[in-house]
């Protein structure tokens, strides 16, 4: 859980190094952003974790556009490559948000579904105004961490033993 003041992904990428380097397998996304400057929009990516690509996740409209920009196909297109990587079995998926997207249904909720049910532990960041819709989600199978990287790391130890 983590309020929009934390840097939740700065804490999960910290975290993917730590639990790579001690040899685990690791499937999801990060995501990485440039600020929007005066000459162009904010640019969000996600970079898959465990396989080599970046994926830009906004659509492009225009510095004053208003409302959601998340470009549903490139949503599509990373559900499809994370499928594909859960069939290899990683030790853990990790995946930025748990958001708007998926408390409504889709954005990467199958990927969420298919890891429960291959029984991969999964660490998802989940802003604190989405707690309602996670919990529903889950119905009582996630356990709330801390924004904190022993408390996040220990519990991924504890999964992936």
């Amino acid at each position: 859980m983590f309020t929009s003041k934390d840097e939740i992904d700065r804490l999960l990428l910290e975290v993917a190094k730590v639990l790579e380097l001690s040899g685990l397998k690791l499937a999801g996304v990060l995501q990485t952003s440039q600020p929007q400057t005066r000459e162009r929009e904010r640019s969000v990516f996600l970079r898959g974790l465990g396989s080599d690509w970046e994926m830009p996740v906004l659509q492009k409209r225009g510095m004053h556009a208003r409302g959601c920009r998340l470009d549903s196909q490139a949503i599509t297109d990373i559900a499809g490559r994370l499928l594909n990587d859960l069939q290899e079995k990683p030790d853990l998926l990790i995946i930025n948000r748990f958001g708007r997207a998926e408390s409504e249904g889709y954005g990467l909720r199958q990927v969420l579904e298919q890891a429960v049910g291959d029984e991969i532990p999964v660490l998802i960041g989940v802003r604190e105004d989405y707690q309602g819709p996670w919990e529903q989600f889950h119905g009582g199978l996630g356990d709330a961490l801390p924004p904190d990287l022993h408390s996040v790391l220990a519990w991924c130890t504890s999964k992936c033993d």
